[in-house]
């Protein structure tokens, strides 16, 4: 650890990504308090939760079963209220109107505390309250530097439109890492084959909360990005992404990376080609499938893969010679 930081528990952590993705990155003083106050003051004490403007808006325990109320403006009373058909006019104090926000530069400041990056670096909001690019770092295992930016509420469609637009808008040249406080099973990534879009409760350290934690973040990257940039077969992003020589291949289906990533492993053992039955035995697919069924639908599967005589194969060196042909 670069810096001594307050140690943020688990359920804090957790209401903080819970308040990350809420639109504005805003909570009510009444909720804060009355549902979360533990897991608030140490966050507000960490300063990760700081005091915003006030909200009229209150929960109600008297007739609405805990729903949030709207309040109004009483000369009478010189504060804010509601009516409530059972007790009649109910005063909310002026500091349960108060809202809380969280200090994005904060969490960022924690979230890369312990990664290994430039002096220089300096965490730069490329879409605002969305996405940030944190800085290339250097992570146990891995060659060179990683790309790493940070990303939230991805969730929301239109959120996760403009996030995919930019960064599909501005490809590395090998890959990045994407650390979000958002779920991301269900994110369509057709455009990001470069990407490996990672939750931060997975590389957090949990001792110390909402810090990443650079073991766990290169243990999520281990089939990523691990060759360097002269090998002549390279991947990333989980066999997302493919190169031979400067040939392209995109796989985002699973099944087709499981195959491309079984049969590089093959190609490095120089193995000149596998069982196709066995391939699937040890893969746990069905023992009946064929690859042409499996990569249907992938217009260029057929250049990368030799498929013949129940055997396999990546075709690296007719690649590599069809290339060398055309530089000549």
């Amino acid at each position: 650890m670069t810096r001594s930081l307050k140690r943020i528990d688990e359920q804090a952590a957790a209401l903080c990504r819970d308040v990350v993705e809420a639109s504005g990155c805003r909570i009510s003083a009444a909720v804060l308090f009355d549902y979360h106050r533990r897991a608030g003051e140490s966050l507000i004490e960490a300063g990760v939760l700081k005091a915003d403007a006030h909200d009229p808006v209150a929960v109600s325990a008297v007739d609405y079963d805990d729903e949030p109320v709207s309040l109004t403006w009483s000369p009478e009373h010189g504060g804010y209220g509601y009516f409530s058909p059972a007790a009649g006019w109910v005063a909310v104090p002026a500091e349960r109107l108060q809202q809380f926000h969280v200090d994005m530069e904060v969490v960022i400041g924690r979230l890369v505390d312990r990664l290994d990056l430039p002096g220089t670096a300096c965490p730069k909001e490329r879409i605002s309250g969305v996405l940030w690019e944190i800085g290339d770092a250097r992570l146990p295992g891995h060659n060179g530097r990683v790309p790493i930016w940070f990303a939230c509420r991805l969730g929301d469609a239109e959120v996760w439109r403009q996030v995919e637009a930019y960064l599909a808008g501005r490809p590395p040249s090998d890959f990045r890492a994407v650390i979000t406080t958002s779920a991301t099973a269900q994110l369509r990534r057709e455009e990001l084959s470069r990407h490996d879009i990672i939750e931060f409760q997975d590389v957090d350290d949990h001792d110390t909360g909402l810090v990443v934690e650079p073991s766990y973040l290169a243990a999520q990257l281990t089939t990523g990005a691990a060759s360097s940039g002269g090998d002549p077969v390279r991947h990333a992003s989980g066999f997302r992404h493919v190169w031979v020589g400067d040939r392209e291949f995109r796989f985002n289906g699973d099944k087709h990376r499981q195959i491309v990533e079984y049969l590089f492993n093959a190609w490095q053992r120089d193995e000149p080609s596998v069982s196709t039955a066995a391939m699937f035995a040890e893969l746990e697919f069905e023992t009946t499938s064929r690859l042409r069924d499996i990569f249907k639908g992938h217009k260029d599967w057929k250049a990368l893969i030799e498929a013949k005589g129940g055997a396999c194969r990546l075709r690296v060196a007719e690649l590599l010679e069809e290339q060398r042909a055309n530089a000549d």
